[in-house]
């Protein structure tokens, strides 16, 4: 049974000899075991990593994957065919200190270039103003840093301490990290903080205190749980099941244990970036402690074959890189038709529960990365850790009932290695001369002033009139018991937009020529409103109505508010669920009017409803969908209440489609629209009223960006067969304000009608001007900011 390596945690040692094949160390070499702070359950732990080793016969092979000590552990179990007698096999993935090579270097005093020696004491001092040189800079304590020019000198400072006392790389990385979150875009920030980051590493944590046990999860193929390695994993091509990938410092031992003597096969292929220059890898490979071999290979060439004897008895394949090169990656395939050698991996999770969390103590500043396994996602994060020993408890997250989780922290790293990248060499192509040089600007004393938009205009508002002529019957109303009205309208609005208070102010009002009836007029204010501090849009407007139908006037008062919040689902669709309330006081409060009274009086001053509604609550769910950016679908389901304000028992459901389309400049909108009013105190059966609408709308731009409108609307009353129009004409003068006090809503495609604006490229402008009467020829023209 072999035991396990006190030097490189390796479960690797010869029983008898106690050599340890992975690091090649006797059992002098490797020292007495490293004492850590472990309460009696980690003990029961690091037991139960061994467990697996036990648990496989003879009749298959066991792969040991390490990530640098040996407390994370992954088991694999391979196949083998009857040819190799059943031998035990092992593969250890080992990085950082204990990818040493055997043969030691001379550590020599003198530097040797070309058939100069160089004795380096002896060569003269010069000044530096190298950022890790120590220049006397000054140290802040880290709450007294309060700007960008005081965090740049202190990450600098944490730099040059690192290099010379790197034991304190935890607590100084902990604060440069938290400088670096202020100020995200600095990019000084960011190259000292990868610079700080190489005197660190992540080790899992030992010191657990408590778990609900552990649980072996199967992995496939190469998986890396390091989010460095993940993002650069999305830019190489597809990494096979079957498939090992060796990368940086670290080395793949292959531990054998056969009764016969074996070949192996391995497949290897180097794969890089494809934005990086070419750089041509060596991989090692040794077995037991003979020679070193190698093969070089080169981008873009097909796969190589190794082909390894392996006599009978015990023995290790080690497989690394000398000098590996950042972002270059060497892909390895063990299994081939000869041996079918298939990996299959597991990973040890901690589980934790809610009635038994993971604990464990660490020992802080400094930053644990916190890896977890869900429905066969993976996902990390990361927590920060105080100064001092710390007690740490992760239940699980999200209300979940079970979690598992591997936890590592980041600790000092005493010799970090130095990066050995790659120059990227850049050809600076210069940039030819312009074919067409501008005149020298002359300067005159003297200007003309040319305004496209009249001055103290344009902080108006928008101003609009128009003209239409409407048939109808009131749609809100149910049963058939209104006549359809004629009139002509002429209508005055004044729009404004409050920016300081994200305020929409619209003030209209209207003069009706009937047809039956004396004329009709109304005064409406609306304000849209929609600050940024507030979570909902807020819409209310209050109107008053009157008219004189007979010998006495009538009118009619009312107030509607309504709250809005938009959900985008995706880019191009959203849900828009809404709270409407209205309330109305009107003059004629009876249910039934005289015939000849019914056709004088103004639809919008009465109907039977509104006497029976004078106040009520709607709620709405609306859905819109834009799937390209002239098309516009949505939908809407809502209820109105009677006075009563109960919406669980609504007056009335009310459901509408739409469908609008931008052609050009006109806006096409097919819509259908359909009520159920139920029965209740004021009506004796329940009834429907539903509409089919075509309308078409045609907007042009004119000059100083006012604008022409005018809209052509069909409705076809389905239960009462009738056909009901409106013809309308607007004139928007917009006095270089485009669409900029139209509130949300008011015009659809308002991105695109904004576009086409005619006036968008004028500007006032002035003229250089001499002397001279008339204008001068070679004036120059300057845009008025």
């Amino acid at each position: 049974m072999m035991k396990h390596c006190s030097h490189c945690h390796t479960v690797a040692v010869m029983p008898k000899s106690g050599f340890c094949r992975a690091c090649n160390r006797t059992k002098a070499q490797q020292g007495s075991p490293f004492k850590r702070f472990i309460l009696p359950i980690s003990a029961s732990i690091g037991a139960f990593f061994l467990i697996p080793s036990l648990l496989y016969s003879a009749q298959a092979a066991q792969i040991v994957n390490e990530n640098k000590t040996g407390d994370t552990i992954e088991t694999q179990n391979t196949p083998l065919t009857s040819q190799c007698l059943s031998p035990k096999v092992s593969l250890i993935r080992q990085k950082g200190a204990y990818n040493s090579l055997d043969k030691v270097m001379a550590d020599k005093k003198f530097t040797q270039l070309g058939n100069a020696v160089l004795d380096l004491k002896k060569l003269p001092v010069t000044a530096s103003h190298s950022l890790a040189v120590n220049t006397q800079l000054a140290a802040l304590p880290f709450s007294a840093i309060t700007s960008l020019e005081q965090a740049q000198q202190a990450l600098q400072h944490y730099l040059i301490t690192l290099e010379q006392q790197p034991e304190n790389a935890e607590k100084l990385f902990n604060q440069a990290e938290q400088l670096t979150e202020r100020y995200p875009d600095d990019a000084l920030l960011q190259s000292l903080l990868q610079r700080i980051s190489h005197y660190t590493d992540w080790q899992p944590v030992t010191s657990i205190i408590n778990s609900a046990g552990i649980d072996f999860i199967s992995v496939s193929g190469w998986q890396p749980e390091s989010p460095f390695i993940r993002a650069r994993r999305a830019l190489l091509p597809t990494v096979a099941e079957n498939e090992q990938v060796l990368f940086g410092d670290q080395r793949l031992v292959l531990l054998s244990t056969n009764l016969t003597p074996i070949s192996l096969y391995i497949d290897a292929r180097l794969d890089d970036l494809p934005f990086l220059p070419e750089s041509p890898a060596e991989l090692f490979y040794q077995v037991d402690d003979h020679p070193v071999q190698l093969i070089l290979l080169n981008d873009k060439d097909d796969w190589q074959r190794l082909h390894i004897n392996i006599p009978a008895g015990e023995h290790a394949v080690r497989l690394y890189q000398q000098q590996p090169v950042t972002n270059q990656y060497i892909k390895l395939r063990f299994d081939d038709k000869q041996s079918v050698l298939t990996l299959i991996q597991e990973r040890p999770y901690l589980i934790t529960t809610a009635q038994t969390p993971l604990e464990f103590y660490s020992l802080g500043p400094t930053q644990l990365r916190i890896d977890e396994i869900n429905n066969g996602l993976a996902s990390y994060r990361y927590q920060q850790v105080a100064e001092g020993w710390q007690k740490i408890t992760l239940p699980p997250v999200n209300g979940q009932a079970r979690s598992l989780l591997r936890v590592s922290q980041r600790v000092r790293n005493l010799n970090p290695k130095p990066i050995n990248n790659r120059i990227v060499q850049r050809t600076i192509i210069p940039v030819p001369g312009p074919e067409v040089i501008a005149d020298s600007v002359s300067h005159s004393d003297k200007v003309e002033l040319l305004d496209a938009f009249t001055l103290g205009k344009q902080q108006d508002g928008t101003l609009s009139t128009g003209i239409g002529f409407v048939r109808r019957n009131n749609q809100q109303e149910d049963g058939s018991t209104l006549s359809e009205e004629q009139f002509g309208q002429y209508t005055l609005n004044y729009r404004y937009f409050d920016e300081a208070h994200h305020a929409y102010w619209n003030s209209e009002g209207f003069l009706r020529i009937r047809e039956h009836g004396g004329p009709s007029f109304s005064l409406d204010e609306s304000l849209y409103y929609n600050p940024d501090w507030l979570p909902f849009s807020l819409r209310s407007s209050a109107k008053i109505i009157a008219q004189v139908p007979h010998d006495q006037p009538e009118w009619l008062g009312q107030w509607n508010i309504a709250a809005a919040k938009a959900y985008h689902l995706s880019p191009k669709t959203r849900l828009i669920p809404s709270l409407a309330f209205f309330a109305r006081t009107l003059s004629l409060r009876t249910s039934a009017l005289d015939d000849q009274l019914k056709v004088k009086v103004d639809q919008d001053l009465y109907t039977p409803y509104k006497a029976d509604h004078t106040m009520g609550l709607t709620p709405a769910l609306s859905i819109e969908h834009r799937p390209w950016l002239d098309t516009l679908w949505s939908a809407k389901i809502a209820a109105g209440s009677n006075e009563s304000l109960n919406v669980i028992s609504p007056d009335h459901y009310r459901s509408e489609a739409h469908w609008q389309q931008l052609l050009g400049s006109v806006t096409v909108d097919a819509s259908y629209r359909v009520s159920f009013y139920q029965t209740d105190n004021d009506r004796k059966t329940a009834s429907k009223r539903s509409f089919a609408g075509l309308e078409l709308n045609w907007q042009r731009w004119t000059e100083k960006q006012n604008r022409i409108e005018v809209s052509a609307q069909y409705n076809y009353d389905i239960e009462r067969n009738a056909n009901l129009a409106t013809l309308s004409l607007a004139f928007h003068f917009g006095e270089g304000r485009g669409l900029r006090d139209f509130a949300p809503g008011e015009v659809e495609f308002r991105d695109i009608r904004q576009r086409q604006t005619l006036g968008s490229q004028q500007n006032n402008k002035m003229l250089d001007v001499d002397t001279c009467t008339w204008q001068c020829p070679g004036q120059k023209e300057k845009a008025v900011n």
